[in-house]
């Protein structure tokens, strides 16, 4: 488990479970364990469940690896720009600090 890993806590208000495996992270910056995830986004119009804010695009609502294989890390940002991968970046890190 990395250390980013160990400070991620499931935003759902009556779970507070420390992440791990698979998580689903929000437009909106919130962040849910795959049980809670799972459940609350199956349907059609999601609402996040931490802020009620509307999910309807098709990347507001993603389920992502929290420990992603070094094969995939080598591979994500390749192809990119220098200046997309800093702003991915940058991104990254404030959200992090939102979501601590």
């Amino acid at each position: 488990m990395s250390m980013c890993e160990d400070m991620l806590l499931c935003n759902y208000r009556k779970c507070r479970v420390k992440l791990s495996g698979y998580a689903w992270v929000t437009a909106c910056s919130h962040i849910f364990c795959d049980q809670h995830g799972s459940g609350e986004f199956s349907r059609s119009s999601a609402v996040c469940p931490a802020c009620n804010s509307a999910l309807s695009g098709k990347l507001d609502i993603v389920r992502t690896e929290l420990s992603p294989s070094e094969e995939h890390k080598a591979m994500v940002l390749a192809g990119l720009r220098p200046e997309t991968v800093l702003d991915i970046s940058s991104r990254r890190a404030s959200m992090l600090y939102f979501l601590t």
